[in-house]
């Protein structure tokens, strides 16, 4: 059973069709900024190598955060059935806020240490964003086809 504020006592239960989803708001792709972080790891046979040490690694992310439009379609069922009363059918629409966080993914980078299994990291801020930066694109891309029309 789904609880609805304002839902009269004689009504017990809900049936929600979706007549329409669409989202609004997608981020502009060319004003997309990756935010960064640094830190300082240990790192064993860097690159291949038998080389350790501690070496600066970044990490890189992108909030997206957009909107979807609904429009909804919903009946509301008596209490006791149908021969107790109608049933009530109702349209509702809104927006819901979505944010997505992207995370720029070091397999795209060439940097790695360890050797079994071998990891990958960013060894330049430059490298995270710009990974990240084409993450989120793609994510944008890929949600292009849901946009609400204009």
């Amino acid at each position: 059973m789904v609880k609805v504020d304002g839902l009269p006592a004689q009504y017990s239960s809900l049936r929600v069709d979706t007549l329409s989803r669409c989202i609004q708001n997608l981020p502009d792709t060319s004003k997309i900024v990756a935010a960064t972080e640094g830190r300082t790891e240990f790192l064993k046979r860097i690159s291949g190598t038998d080389k350790n040490g501690n070496v600066k690694i970044w990490n890189a992310k992108v909030q997206l955060v957009y909107q979807w439009k609904y429009k909804l379609h919903y009946l509301l069922m008596p209490q006791g059935g149908l021969e107790a009363q109608a049933p009530v059918f109702h349209e509702t629409e809104g927006t819901t806020p979505i944010s997505e966080t992207i995370m720029g993914d070091p397999q795209d980078g060439e940097f790695f240490a360890f050797s079994s299994p071998r990891r990958y990291y960013f060894d330049s801020q430059e490298a995270a964003q710009n990974s990240a930066v084409k993450r989120a694109k793609q994510r944008i891309s890929e949600l292009k086809g849901l946009e609400c029309a204009k």
